[in-house]
């Protein structure tokens, strides 16, 4: 029956894992399928809003609307004699009153078209998230949050800039409470927006579907200018005449016109053209290695090129492809409760890799780090407390180090040659290090557990910390440094039951020979003695079942060996004076024992049996003692040797 119960378990575990992963293969196609909807979606979006602005212009299409291109030509003409003071005036609110825009005014011919205050809602319960401001510039669109807070003229901090190549606005239709609201497609985000008004709200759909046709038709006619030029003999004779001009006039600085049309001709180059809206797919597919190699092989091109206003505007659209990406490789990494923690630091190095290309390797490092520590938190919860704490403190350490030891080799693979870095690295281990010590002690110091038992735990914990070193993290230091205090305590509180023992059983001592009745007996009593270093009690048994020492001494020399043992377990150079001290001080209460049983008037006849229990305890349980310290190659300390010679200071007490 119990095998069956195994099988039918085992069979059941099988079926289990094969419908997670026949779900999960299942969630995989469901969310590549929702992911082409959405691109499909935000295409027809596109198209729709392609014809609507076709119809317009074919609308626009009259005999009678002559005069009407005529004032669009005296306008522009009007606003091209004098675009610098243009852009400075539109542009110059900005700079006033947004916080971290300045990239945004950098670009050269950007102005600013209509303002408004929006609220952000949630996409699907429809509440409301945030206050923004939005800008609508003639090539993008700006959203600015509102600083509650603030001092001075400054009223808006920056949030994100969105090319309105790549936005699409949707009107959202009024449903019960929630009216005036308008969907943008920010690829590959979405967001909805409330204004205050219906009025409002026409006005920003006409103006965001004005400005996206004048800009447009903008870029035709820069491309047919350019086009034409090219083809045109006239441009090339003009081209001819400028040059024979430049060659004779040594001051002249105006070749203005011949750079912005052959930056113009760079940047017609078809992959260049397509660069964005490659990248856009890239991010949304979580492409991130092509991203970041399409990055490089943009940045290795636009270097060399001059630095004109149309490789400005270039760039700054690049730029804020960068930031994209940047953000979901940092998402990558960031922690959060929905997020399996389970994939180890080999999962990281992935999108560590990528931000190091992008030359983000400062928030590689502390995302990589804090991944890291929400893991090893993660697994520590994982450890079941049994009742054992020598066994918990096991589990323990070789979950923390062996994580630490995982870390710190996939750091040297994630970060080559990055040596800012690794002193990152080394804080971090110290501070995961103190909060595995607050566990360590809190498991160890204040369950009140035995010597021994915090001793065997010290030492898997120092065992481990020396493993460490052989990949070149040495924390040992650090770790005694945080123990020291909490280990001087237990010592202290074991030596001080010692010696309350000794002063306890010294009033009961009979000073008569042990009896164990049988030689069967003895040579159990004499095995157990054997396994705790007693072995020298041997030359004390006579008659196959006495032993010439009295049960009080044989069980200090048992008590004080094991104690000096797990003393030299928690051996630090910080402790080495203070355990010898405490060692010294068990045996003083002994020796003292002894001093006041060859005082004692009715002892007189027991001299000799008590010199002997003396002579065990000084000589033979103090060598014992002194061959631990050699097998851990370390000094016998002057406190105990002034005890071994108390056996002398006996002898002639016992004379006199």
């Amino acid at each position: 029956m119990k095998q069956t119960f195994h099988i039918l378990s085992d069979k059941t575990a099988q079926s289990l894992k094969k419908n997670v992963y026949k779900n999960y293969s299942q969630f995989i196609e469901t969310a590549r399928e929702i992911a082409i909807l959405e691109s499909e979606m935000y295409q027809l979006s596109h198209m729709l809003t392609e014809q609507k602005g076709l119809m317009s212009s074919m609308m626009e299409m009259s005999l009678v609307s002559d005069k009407v291109i005529v004032q669009g030509q005296k306008e522009e003409e009007e606003q091209q004699e004098n675009p610098e003071e243009e852009t400075k005036k539109n542009l110059a609110f900005l700079l006033e009153k947004v916080e971290g825009c300045s990239t945004v005014t950098d670009v050269p011919g950007r102005q600013l078209i209509h303002d408004g205050d929006l609220v952000e809602l949630d996409g699907t319960t429809f509440t409301a998230i945030q206050r923004v401001h939005a800008f609508l510039l003639n090539d993008s669109l700006m959203i600015a949050t509102w600083i509650p807070n603030r001092r001075g003229p400054v009223r808006y901090r920056f949030q994100g800039l969105y090319e309105l190549d790549s936005l699409a606005v949707v009107n959202v239709r009024d449903v019960g409470p929630e009216k005036n609201a308008l969907k943008m497609l920010m690829f590959p985000e979405t967001r909805i927006y409330q204004t205050d008004s219906t009025k409002s709200k026409r006005q920003w759909l006409d103006i965001l579907e004005d400005t996206k046709k004048k800009k447009a038709a903008k870029e035709k006619q820069k491309k047919e200018a350019a086009l034409a030029k090219k083809e045109g003999e006239i441009q090339a004779a003009s081209e001819a005449a400028v040059a024979e001009a430049n060659k004779l006039d040594p001051f002249n600085e105006e070749p203005e016109p011949e750079i912005d049309t052959m930056d113009t001709e760079i940047l017609n180059v078809d992959w260049l053209q397509e660069l964005p809206e490659d990248l856009d797919m890239c991010i949304a597919q979580r492409d991130f290695e092509g991203a970041v190699d399409l990055m490089e092989r943009a940045n290795a091109f636009l270097n060399d090129c001059p630095k004109s206003p149309a490789v400005k505007e270039f760039r700054a659209r690049i730029d804020h492809r960068v930031k994209q990406l940047t953000d979901g490789l940092m998402s990558e990494l960031q922690v959060s409760p929905e997020r399996s923690l389970r994939g180890g630091p080999r999962a990281a190095r992935r999108a560590v890799a990528q931000l190091i290309r992008l030359g983000k390797s400062a928030q590689a490092c502390e995302l990589f780090l804090k991944n890291r520590s929400a893991i090893i938190r993660y697994n520590i919860r994982q450890l079941k407390f049994e009742g054992a704490t020598a066994l918990y403190i096991r589990c323990l350490c070789g979950v923390f180090f062996t994580s630490l030891s995982e870390t710190a080799q996939e750091f040297l693979k994630a970060f080559p040659e990055h040596y800012g870095c690794y002193s990152a690295f080394v804080v971090w281990s110290k501070h995961e290090l103190q909060a595995f010590v607050a566990t360590f002690c809190r498991q160890v110091f204040e369950s009140k557990s035995s010597l021994t038992t915090i001793a065997e735990c010290v030492q898997m914990a120092k065992q481990h910390c020396e493993e460490l070193s052989i990949i070149g993290l040495d924390i040992s230091f650090t770790l005694l440094a945080i123990l020291n205090i909490p280990m001087y305590r237990a010592i202290e509180e074991t030596r001080d039951q010692l010696i309350d023992g000794i002063k306890y059983r010294s009033q009961d001592d009979k000073w008569r020979p042990m009896n164990h009745s049988t030689k069967k007996d003895c040579d159990k009593f004499m095995s157990d003695m054997n396994a705790v270093g007693l072995d020298m009690l041997k030359n004390y048994v006579y008659d196959e079942c006495w032993i010439n020492l009295t049960s009080n001494s044989v069980q200090f020399a048992k008590s004080c060996l094991m104690f000096a043992e797990d003393l030299l377990k928690l051996y630090a150079v910080e402790l080495e004076h203070f355990i010898a001290e405490s060692i010294g001080a068990v045996f003083n209460a002994q020796v003292a024992h002894f001093q006041h049983a060859l005082k004692s008037d009715g002892l007189k006849k027991e001299h000799k049996f008590i010199l002997t229990n003396a002579q065990f305890i000084l000589e033979n349980v103090m060598s014992k003692i002194e061959r631990r310290y050699q097998e851990r190659e370390l000094a016998f300390p002057d406190q105990l040797v002034k005890v071994n010679n108390e056996y002398r200071k006996l002898k002639s007490l016992s004379k006199t």
